[in-house]
């Protein structure tokens, strides 16, 4: 791999802007050297060094590589510079049902256990402590990082006089394809039928999604966010950290919820909730303006 801009630029389907130079490495646009890789979605720091700078427009004084989307060409360069490779296979120290089936290109790291009838697609990767319930489906080119639990029994119990009664959980969970989890994710299995998340699904760490729950296509999902049984996430939701969400709730395409809210409701397409309970965005900027001025009004009052 040729590491000049010129070279880069054809990589990337970028235009070089100034004079060819080789690069030896990346860094911060703030941090980069002469010899370093640089992106800039916006103006460049006077300061700024950068050998070849990553760029939406040509930048007086410095070697650009103008592109649509800088930081995605920037991606690009870092899967060059910095390869992470997964032998493809079982490795001995994992536990596989031998009634599983696993993808002759999947990668099962040591401390995974795969439990009976599950599956792991093409080039999946299973990493460490990772555990996968009887039963459980995982498509084509998923990252489940360590400590993932998928298909555990959903939370589920029927009151009596003599206390709650454990409802048996006898559904799966399916895991669609290009879904990535982060560390210690939880997805339970459904009392009845699939627990489903969809293709190209990013949960990060510390995620919880209840038992019945259906995700749709692309839904990202920040840390320590916990979705209740039942729930239904539209195409392209995304979720802040730490938001909890009501079962049985009912989240529209293109949906945006912010950090730390409470969702007791249905949030329609493509409307951005926030707080606890969530409410429209505006609204809720609006109650938080106003709450700054309550201990003044009290002492008015």
């Amino acid at each position: 791999m040729e590491q000049t801009a010129s070279a880069l630029a054809g990589r990337v389907g970028g235009k070089l802007v100034g004079p060819d130079r080789a690069y030896t490495g990346v860094a911060t646009l703030s941090g980069a050297g002469p010899d370093e890789v640089a992106f800039s979605v916006g103006d460049l720091p006077e300061e700024c060094t950068a050998g070849i700078v990553l760029s939406v427009r040509p930048v007086v004084g410095h070697t650009c590589i103008v592109v649509d989307d800088p930081k995605l060409a920037f991606i690009h360069l870092l899967h060059e510079l910095f390869p992470v490779e997964h032998a493809p296979g079982v490795h001995r120290g994992a536990t596989v049902d031998p009634s599983a089936e696993i993808h002759p290109s999947a990668t099962i790291h040591a401390g995974a256990v795969i439990a009976s009838g599950c599956s792991v697609g093409a080039e999946s990767i299973i990493h460490p402590g990772v555990v996968l319930y009887p039963g459980t489906i995982v498509g084509s080119r998923c990252v489940l990082h360590a400590g993932c639990v998928l298909g555990a029994d959903g939370f589920s119990f029927h009151p009596t006089a003599s206390g709650p009664v454990k409802v048996p959980q006898v559904g799966r969970v399916v895991v669609e394809d290009d879904v990535e989890m982060g560390a210690n994710c939880c997805v339970d299995r459904a009392f009845l039928g699939e627990t489903r998340i969809g293709p190209g699904c990013k949960l990060d760490n510390l995620v919880h999604v209840g038992h019945n729950a259906v995700l749709g296509r692309y839904v990202i999902i920040a840390a320590q966010g916990a979705l209740s049984g039942s729930v239904r996430v539209g195409d392209g939701v995304i979720v802040g950290g730490q938001v909890g969400v009501v079962e049985h709730i009912q989240i529209g395409d293109g949906a945006r919820v912010g950090a730390q809210s409470g969702v007791g409701k249905d949030i329609p397409p493509g409307e951005t909730f926030l707080g606890t309970p969530a409410e429209p965005a505006a609204k809720m900027r609006r109650i938080y303006a106003a709450l700054k001025h309550l201990p003044e009004m009290f002492r008015k009052s």
